[in-house]
């Protein structure tokens, strides 16, 4: 997500709680030494949010590299420096993507050419990428329908396929891949690094963790200051992301506090569970601005992202808006907070119900308290 939207979606981080204790890589094609086995260097895009971060983890046959950047020209020749430079002499055994976002998985095929080294991601992961629609020159039916029912401007669905205009960023991806499961141990002998299976921004994405090393590669399942998109899209029109992003915070919730968290955008840092109280508040936060909304006339979901982000949203920001809008919406609807009825035109309007308490899931846990905040 871009930092305009991210700015207006984000509360403060505790930073008495969180500590940064690396600086970024000040140039290009520089290598941070995290530790001994991990390096970290940093990748640039085209967008407000400018970077996404790399890692290079050492096993015993050689470097694995986390994660690729897209694929430009410029990464290319950021690669091929690091290779003949600080990496010079050395071998590449694999390329661990953590998910299928294309400034994370976009130069795999390229990087697994180059070394004759196998992608190894998620089952979900790889597929989405080989299934996404790309450079679709007009919006299918499924998605027209989609955005109808969302209240999506008819004048405007030609913008939504901003969201599919990623081809050029993405070299061929590989005709095969080692799957990574959660729970499974790292198939190269790098020490005791294990799989964890995130879900919510993506729908299977690989996190690593050492507990001897006190050390999690979160990739963009835990960012240290901006929120992560946990979006509906028309591709999967009846997903319920939120509830999977809870499922994983509660996971991360586990883990010691004093580990180091190596994310994919930002500063590597310590304060895990400051983190996740942080995002579980800031989605609590949103629920509460919803059922606020909805407590008067039925509102639709477009209606709802006017409302809540009154400043211009670029065409990308605002599928991501949407997209976010729906799955909290989703995620009310199943809890019993909010009703929801399409209108004589075919667009899904929702009314807050009179039940209050706290929002509780299948289980009966509670997870968040929903609050009524009013719309600024």
């Amino acid at each position: 997500m871009e930092k305009a939207l991210q700015g207006q979606l984000e509360p403060a981080s505790d930073v008495a709680a969180m500590t940064f204790p690396h600086l970024p890589p000040q140039s290009k094609a520089e290598l941070v030494d995290v530790t001994p086995e991990i390096k970290w260097l940093r990748m640039p895009m085209p967008y407000a949010l400018d970077h996404v971060n790399i890692y290079l983890l050492r096993v015993a046959a050689g470097w694995m590299i986390i994660d690729t950047g897209i694929d430009s020209s410029e990464t290319r020749s950021i690669w091929e420096e690091v290779f003949s430079g600080v990496l010079r002499g050395e071998n590449v055994v694999g390329i661990f993507c953590s998910h299928h976002h294309v400034d994370h998985m976009g130069l795999a095929g390229f990087l697994t050419e180059r070394w004759r080294a196998p992608l190894l991601t998620t089952y979900e992961e790889y597929f989405t990428l080989r299934g996404w629609p790309a450079d679709l020159e007009a919006v299918p039916w499924q998605h027209a329908e989609f955005f109808q029912q969302a209240g999506f401007p008819k004048e405007q669905l030609a913008q939504t396929l901003v969201m599919f205009r990623f081809s050029a960023m993405i070299s061929p991806v590989p005709p095969a891949f080692i799957r990574l499961k959660d729970g499974c141990r790292f198939p190269y002998d790098g020490g005791d690094w294990q799989v964890i299976i995130g879900q919510g921004h993506s729908p299977e994405h690989a996190l690593l963790y050492s507990s001897d090393k006190k050390i999690l590669i979160s990739g963009d399942q835990l960012l240290p200051k901006i929120t992560s998109n946990i979006s509906i899209s028309a591709v999967n029109p009846e997903d319920d992301p939120l509830g999977s992003w809870f499922a994983s915070l509660d996971r991360l919730d586990d883990l010691s506090d004093d580990i180091l968290v190596l994310p994919g955008h930002g500063l590597p840092f310590r304060g895990i569970k400051t983190r996740v109280a942080e995002l579980r508040n800031h989605h609590e936060r949103r629920l509460g601005l919803i059922i606020d909304a909805c407590s008067g006339q039925a509102i639709s979901a477009y209606e709802l992202v006017i409302a809540m982000y009154p400043n211009p949203l670029s065409d990308f920001d605002l599928q991501l808006a949407l997209g976010e809008c729906l799955a909290h919406l989703r995620y009310l609807r199943a809890l019993g907070r909010l009703s929801a009825k399409p209108d004589e035109y075919g667009v899904i309007r929702y009314k807050t119900l009179t039940t209050s308490g706290s929002c509780i899931n299948k289980e009966n846990k509670p997870l968040l308290h929903c609050r009524n905040i009013s719309i600024p």
